[in-house]
């Protein structure tokens, strides 16, 4: 993956590895975009028991092909 930055960010980049920070530019855009991930949460999903005890019931019922609501009537 190529990244294309503005000078004023390459160069700060470069700062940051030159004083040590970083042992390469790729570990601060890592860095960067771990904190970004962290700071904008996107959709995610929480598994709770019950949305796990349905996933697996329905992964063994492939062929059946089952709904999830056909699944809660079912117990």
């Amino acid at each position: 993956m190529n990244v294309v930055l503005p000078r004023d960010l390459e160069k700060y980049v470069e700062s940051l590895v030159e004083k040590g920070r970083y042992a390469a530019s790729s570990d601060v855009i890592a860095e960067a975009l771990r904190q970004h991930q962290v700071s904008q949460p996107g959709f995610q999903v929480v598994m709770t028991p019950e949305l796990e005890r349905l996933l697996d019931e329905g992964m063994a019922d492939l062929g059946e092909a089952s709904t999830t609501e056909q699944l809660r009537r079912s117990r």
